[in-house]
């Protein structure tokens, strides 16, 4: 059956637009079109209630019309149909301006070619597809939420209920309206009396209440969380003559929300809070340490020996053993301070008006007790150290970056000095800074950098379709030591993000790889696309993009072949900085992927936003959602509303067969992590000759 074709209105007298709108659309990329033709603005207004366009092109210089206020005559439709403004050359300026207006794009039709044309017209049916399907699935679930019975009720200004439905009657345990006709709202209902003190505030100010969350008492005395929607009602004089709203039981969700927010803050595998949670309570510390003077300390700890006990006995052991110093940890951590584990074995402590001596002497004792733990595995006993570094935390030094820059710092000379011992950062500990901490990692950048120290290694990405017969791969930076020992990437990149090095970093990554694609694209799979990550500063930095775009098209590669990974907090702290830039690689047919989707509370929010077309979801929910039904709800939910909205996804770390099994079934596109390969130097992804 042939695809119905979409109408795209041009509204334009001018012989040479019609000639390259009609060029665009009767090329091979413009197919799927048909145009219909206006001479004049009103022509079109006339003619605009009895089509149904997908898209309008708008001469911005009619016969009847000019500038601005052509467009802004067509203002109304924007809403609900994409306007692409013509303009000449010497007008970009009143392109831009109806951009801001609400046009979806504008095009210089002097400069422009028919595939621009064809190109801009696609992309912009697609997203009015995308957003239409959108649409229909909020409408879908706006009425799903609107058949809900809620409460509705009528209260008077003394504070008693004039009327109830039998919705709200069952909602707060009674039996019939009469006993809820009978109660004093601010005694009976509300379980927190101030509650009722700040309601009344707000309407008596606003005349209304819109999506309050309360906490009311039910006729057991049980709780129970309501959404209200309420307004006051008065007379012609404006005087009260009562409120009525409605009431939705949310107290499941509120539940739910209320897990959400700790698995948000909380270390899935330990218990214990996460980095996130970690830095911002550090953070928070800082912002008011002349309120709260201390003193007070932060403990940075890393396990000695661990990888050996990950490596030779797997992860599972490795985990496990985490969980057991954790729990460790924790029973020997006081109240109101806070331990996190930072990611891999590494920990950290805030420690609250805790002075430098009694901090060493809470270290010692967390380090023995460490020492004391003896692991079993596998009929075998195992035992670890662990090195910490302590930094006293002083209104002197009020930057989260040089708190934990110094804690790592001390954490690295404790290791440096034989390991399994505390380090306490001073000062005048340049020793520390230079050998181990940030100032020395930006050194060693440096002088890798110049020695060529660094080299690319590729992880496979492989599709979960049975049919599928090649790899996408993402490429990874490895530095080596001045002894040729491989550094951890954790090591050295905080330094690399923090000391300004990641431009330069991201152009050395993108040389070496566009150079080795020159080498060896002959020999991959056509299908195969190399996925390269882009750090905050280069997505922000102006010359960067063009930069890059040189860099591609001189080296031959095919745009196609490359995938640019940006990961969600960068994107979604730089919306606009972002878009610019994934539009001026997209022009050269290169994609980009949304790095560890899914730990942002507004995600989705987001992610509509967003050109990409690839979504990796953050390996903390992916990780474990062979064994925990959240974690499979997750994935589930960011797979169908990324597969919406036409982008395929990613799932990151995964670890296990079991895990794949689960994403085939939920029909994810590839996978990612130790269960399918590790990181492999980049020369062994080539196929043997």
């Amino acid at each position: 059956m042939q695809q119905e074709q979409a109408l795209v209105l041009l509204i334009t007298d001018n012989r040479r637009i019609k000639d390259l709108v009609v060029g665009a659309i009767e090329s091979p990329a413009g197919h799927e079109y048909r145009i219909e033709l206006s001479g004049t603005l009103d022509e079109a207004l006339t003619s605009m209630p009895g089509q149904e366009p997908m898209v309008v092109l708008l001469d911005l210089n009619l016969p009847d019309s000019q500038g601005l206020s052509t467009y802004l005559m067509l203002q109304s439709w924007s809403e609900k149909i994409p306007v692409i403004t013509l303009v000449g050359s010497q007008q970009e300026a009143l392109g831009e301006k109806t951009i801001a207006k609400g046009a979806i794009e504008y095009i210089n039709w002097q400069t422009a070619t028919q595939e621009l044309v064809a190109r801009t017209l696609r992309y912009t049916t697609e997203r009015t597809h995308t957003l239409k399907q959108l649409q229909a699935s909020e409408a879908k679930y706006r009425e799903l939420f609107e058949s809900v019975v809620a409460g509705v009720f009528q209260t008077s200004p003394e504070g008693r209920f004039i009327s109830a439905n039998p919705a709200l009657v069952r909602m707060l345990g009674y039996d019939t309206e009469e006993e809820l006709l009978a109660l004093d709202i601010p005694r009976d209902v509300y379980m927190y009396p101030e509650d009722r003190t700040n309601w009344r505030k707000a309407i008596d100010e606003d005349g209304k209440i819109r999506n309050a969350e309360l906490v009311l008492r039910k006729k057991d005395g049980s709780k129970i969380v309501v959404l209200e929607n309420s307004r006051a009602e008065t007379d012609e004089q404006g005087r009260l003559i009562y409120f009525e709203g409605t009431l939705t039981d949310i107290t499941e969700t509120h539940e739910q929300s209320a897990q959400l927010s700790y698995d948000a803050s909380h270390d899935p595998l330990t218990g214990v809070f996460n980095r996130r949670e970690f830095e911002h309570r550090l953070q928070s510390l800082l912002d008011n340490i002349h309120v709260q003077p201390g003193p007070h300390a932060v403990c940075y700890m890393d396990l000695d020996r661990f990888k050996e006990i990950n490596d030779n006995c797997g992860h599972v052991a490795g985990d496990e053993l985490l969980r057991q110093v954790a729990e460790q940890l924790q029973s020997r951590v006081r109240h109101g301070d806070t331990l996190s584990r930072l990611g891999g074995d590494e920990f950290a402590l805030i420690l609250h008006d805790c002075g430098e001596e009694d901090a060493v002497r809470v270290a010692e004792g967390l380090r023995t007790m460490v020492e004391d733990l003896r692991f079993s595995w596998s009929g075998q006993i195992h035992t670890i150290g662990a090195s910490i570094g302590i930094v006293p935390i002083s209104p002197e030094r009020r930057r989260l970056s040089e708190v934990m820059g110094a804690a790592d710092a001390a954490c690295y000379r404790a290791k440096d000095s034989g390991r399994n011992r505390v380090h306490l950062f001073i000062e005048d500990d340049t020793t520390a800074l230079q050998r181990l901490g940030e100032l020395g990692w930006v050194a060693r950048v440096k002088q890798a950098l110049q020695e060529n120290r660094f080299h690319l290694a590729a992880q496979p990405i492989r599709p979960l379709a049975d049919d599928a017969d090649f790899f996408h791969y993402e490429l990874l930076v490895r530095m080596l030591d001045e002894d040729g020992r491989e550094i951890p990437p954790g090591a050295f990149f905080p330094a690399v993000e923090r000391y300004n090095l990641s431009i330069r970093m991201d152009r050395w990554i993108i040389i070496k790889a566009l150079a080795w694609l020159a080498e060896y694209n002959p020999l991959m799979n056509d299908n195969s696309k190399f996925f390269i990550n882009l750090s905050a500063d280069s997505i922000a930095d102006i010359g960067f993009a063009d930069s890059l775009s040189r860099q591609i098209g001189e080296s031959g590669i095919p745009g196609e072949k490359l995938c640019f990974e940006i990961s969600e907090n960068i994107a979604t702290e730089n919306l606009s900085a972002t878009n610019r830039f994934v539009s001026k690689l997209k022009g050269l047919g290169c994609e980009f992927a949304l790095d560890n989707f899914g730990n942002g509370i507004s995600s989705f929010a987001y992610l509509k936003n967003l050109a990409v077309d690839y979504v990796k979801i953050d390996g903390v929910f992916v990780r474990s959602m062979g064994d925990d039904d959240i974690d499979w709800q997750m994935v589930k939910s960011i797979n169908e509303i990324s597969h919406a909205m036409q982008k395929k996804t990613i799932a990151e770390h995964v670890e296990s067969e079991k895990v794949i099994r689960k994403l085939q079934k939920l029909k994810l596109d590839f996978a990612q992590g130790y269960a399918i390969s590790r990181p492999l130097p980049i020369d062994q992804i080539v196929p043997s000759k």
